[in-house]
């Protein structure tokens, strides 16, 4: 996709070429939130089916990069990528035309499978030509424009969906994808040497994941990630019920509140991108998962006492610590090999995002419940991975002292 080694001139358009890739997945999620109720009465089923397609997308996300992994070490990374997007504009184009929830499911689990070879080309692609502080500045700028998803897509899906319904909205991804398209063919090539890549063959493939798997200074920051994931996606879940339907907000307003928390996770981006030229790459880590367990402590409150405006402020803290946390999070994963980095991806894309499929489905119980359980319920996930975070640095110190 690039030279072997990105020349500083040219990282930032190399960032943002990656970014349009890995920016695919993010809009698919966020663009249709707002079209959840829609869907459910023109097809006619329980809000929990719909949300099964958003944990769908989740699972198949996870799961494909575990498979895609392997492919892109053997192949490189250049032509899966051309072949992954194509796969996500038709895919996104089928889930439009669903006239069914299991057509539906069907088109949103393909639709995941090809974000999930998107996602482990463009981590990996990263790992080929930077590490340490560069990486982190690197995954800094790709998660500020990923961080755009969050603000424009529920904008932009509630004013779709308001105005031309929710087919609308789903073939919106198709179009992008053909723009990501055009971009990667003339901007990005390829960016793993011949040299480098591993044969595919199942023992070696097994005998790779065993050797990741099993290295604490991948596994600890995996984890911490996972649990921020984790968190963010029971929050993109649950935030289209406690806005739609607690609070009574109409697709569009809902699109408008949802990317004004939105918006904080770019912030974070930003800030965590400068902040590692300060300070250790870990300490930003914890920082921005400090951040959310406070920023959710407000939410919590407001929901109890005030009411809206003070859980939307909880929530713009707690995404900016987010922003702040999970491109630091990628960077001590990606950093820990320095071989085999499309298997490391797609260990560590299959993990975080497996895992958080789960919150899916808990959030859409809790909520219907006592929407202060699911408040209670993010709050731990926090807490879990500041836990797992601080055991992280502490073996990534052990590590570099010996």
């Amino acid at each position: 996709m690039c030279d072997k080694a990105v020349k500083p001139v040219s990282v930032t358009r190399f960032a943002l070429s990656l970014a349009l890739i890995t920016l695919l997945a993010p809009v698919a999620t966020d663009m249709y939130l707002a079209s959840m109720p829609d869907i459910t009465r023109h097809l006619n089923v329980t809000y929990a089916s719909v949300q099964l397609t958003l944990s769908v997308f989740l699972m198949a996300q996870g799961a494909g990069q575990l498979f895609f992994g392997p492919i892109i070490d053997r192949f490189g990374r250049r032509l899966p990528l051309l072949l992954g997007i194509t796969i996500f504009a038709l895919s996104s184009i089928w889930a439009g035309c669903s006239d069914s929830i299991a057509t539906l499911l069907v088109s949103r689990f393909i639709q995941g499978l090809s974000g999930a070879l998107l996602l482990v080309v463009g981590f990996s692609s990263v790992g080929d030509v930077a590490q340490g502080a560069q990486a982190a500045s690197i995954f800094a700028v790709l998660m500020t424009i990923e961080g755009l998803a969050p603000i424009f897509a529920p904008i932009a899906g509630g004013f779709l969906d308001e105005h031309f319904g929710w087919r609308v909205v789903l073939w919106a991804s198709s179009v992008m994808a053909a723009a990501a398209f055009a971009n990667s063919f003339f901007n990005l090539r390829e960016t793993l040497p011949v040299e480098k890549r591993i044969p595919l063959k199942p023992r070696v493939i097994v005998q790779t994941y065993k050797r990741i798997a099993t290295d604490s200074t991948f596994l600890l920051p995996t984890l911490a990630l996972s649990c921020v994931f984790f968190y963010l996606f029971a929050y993109i879940a649950g935030g289209a019920y406690l806005y739609q339907t607690v609070y009574g907000l109409s697709p569009d307003t809902f699109g408008l509140v949802f990317g004004i928390t939105g918006s904080a996770v770019m912030l974070g981006a930003i800030a965590s991108g400068r902040l590692v030229k300060r300070t250790t790459v870990g300490n930003v880590a914890k920082l921005g998962i400090l951040l959310i367990i406070a920023g959710t402590s407000v939410a919590l409150a407001s929901y109890l006492t005030v009411g809206l405006p003070g859980i939307v402020a909880g929530f713009v803290i707690s995404m900016f610590g987010l922003g702040n946390a999970e491109p630091a999070l990628v960077s001590l994963t990606m950093s820990s090999q320095k071989t085999a980095l499309g298997f490391t991806a797609a260990l560590m894309g299959a993990l975080h995002l497996m895992l958080s499929s789960l919150s899916t489905p808990i959030s859409g119980v809790l909520l219907p419940i006592n929407p202060a359980y699911w408040f209670i319920f993010l709050i731990i996930s926090a807490c879990v991975s500041m836990g797992i975070a601080v055991a992280a640095n502490a073996a990534l110190t052990r590590v570099a002292a010996s």
